[in-house]
């Protein structure tokens, strides 16, 4: 299908082919009327709404971008995304534009704005990563500079351009900023600590967990309403090796946590220095944030968006290299396909299985054609999502 779809010069930067569009215009049709919410605010007509949660992926986060244009294409609204790593780096835009009233259209050119080339600039730690594994030994003087520092690149280029596009242009400063509110979803079923437009998630070494952002902040003795997302994005994209972590000094806490069988006892926090790390090391593909938790039937479904084709084929190559070659290598494992879809057949009916060409998270030397071939895939592998979901009825909502 891909073949016929191109790049234009229109609003959204691509075209399909007549037959094709046509057929994509029927099905987002189709849709509305089987699976449409009817919207109490609109005098109950039916209206494509979706949680989002998009997978981290590096560079090959371009492929979420065109995704989520064709979904918004097909009329979908977005409520809640839940991102990791590249995923809520897209995540915070995303979440952006919607409270802020803004176009979704404006997701391309802000992301267009986006230089992967100023994250690891060009040199001899850019080569050290670059020939990681097997040939390690050839650098090991670059190696040695990860015994001094926390990471090869300091990955403030994030919040340099993060900043101003979330604080700026959209306006949101914190998480309060995104907070939902009973005119925004009279029926949300969680308590009044979760209901937000981005969820983040980072993983903390301090605690060796995974971190919830802006729910688990109260674990950490501070307000989320006050929290800085562009922060929290920051910690989330933060890949071992590759980039310094994210430091948050929590306060002294106490928080009643819900046990087993509906007990619930006292946990007590301690106050200190946590260190955050990419979440993709335990939560890449957060498909699961915004299930239900009071039993009944989602109103809309959560669309998942992977960054990898749905995989058909495995190699089986056995790595004979240093202790060192293999760590960087159980970290690439992790970065990339340890969720795999057999761990996760619920899912796939509401996935969208973005082509990555082959690409690594960390292939920040990403060509002009690259760009564009993700961004045409992520285009494509939504309209089939569409054209498919169509034929079945609706999108799997559990």
């Amino acid at each position: 299908m891909t073949e016929s779809i191109f790049l234009a010069n229109t609003p959204r930067g691509y075209r399909r082919s007549e037959p094709l569009q046509n057929e994509f215009l029927a099905a987002a049709q189709t849709l509305r009327q089987l699976d449409g919410w009817p919207n109490p605010n609109n005098g109950g007509e039916r209206q494509l709404r979706a949680d989002l949660a998009l997978e981290g992926g590096g560079v090959k986060g371009v492929g979420l971008v065109g995704a989520v244009l064709a979904l918004d294409e097909a009329g979908y609204r977005f409520h809640r995304i839940a991102g990791t790593s590249a995923g809520a780096v897209t995540a915070s835009i995303v979440a952006g534009i919607v409270q802020s009233g803004a176009d979704m259209l404006a997701l391309r050119a802000t992301l267009q704005s986006l230089d992967f080339r100023r994250f690891m600039p060009e040199g001899k730690l850019h080569e050290m990563m670059g020939h990681a594994a097997g040939h390690f030994a050839k650098v090991v003087t670059d190696a040695a500079l990860l015994t001094s520092r926390e990471g090869l690149y300091s990955g403030d280029y994030l919040d340099e351009w993060l900043n101003p596009v979330l604080h700026g242009e959209l306006g949101i400063k914190t998480f309060g900023d995104l907070a939902l509110t009973p005119a925004d979803d009279p029926e949300l079923s969680e308590s009044s600590s979760r209901q937000y437009r981005l969820v983040v998630y980072t993983s903390d070494l301090t605690r060796a967990r995974l971190a919830c952002l802006p729910f688990d902040y109260v674990t950490y003795g501070v307000d989320p309403d006050e929290q800085d997302p562009v922060r929290a994005v920051r910690a989330s994209m933060s890949v071992p090796f590759y980039f310094e972590p994210v430091h948050f000094e929590a306060l002294e806490t106490t928080v009643e946590v819900e046990g087993p069988g509906g007990s619930s006892t006292l946990v007590r926090f301690p106050e200190g220095e946590h260190t955050w790390v990419d979440g993709g090391l335990l939560a890449k593909f957060p498909i699961h944030t915004f299930d239900r938790s009071d039993g009944r039937a989602p109103r809309w479904p959560t669309i998942g968006i992977k960054l990898s084709q749905f995989q058909t084929d495995y190699s089986t190559t056995t790595f004979r290299e240093s202790a060192i070659a293999v760590a960087v290598r159980c970290l690439k494992t992790m970065m990339n396909e340890w969720e795999t879809v057999a761990s996760h057949q619920s899912t796939v009916g509401r996935t969208i299985f973005v082509d990555n060409i082959g690409l690594s998270a960390m292939d920040f030397d990403l060509t002009p054609e690259q760009h564009d071939k993700l961004f045409l895939n992520g285009v494509d592998a939504a309209t089939k999502f569409v054209i498919e979901a169509a034929k079945r009825g609706g999108v799997p909502r559990r």
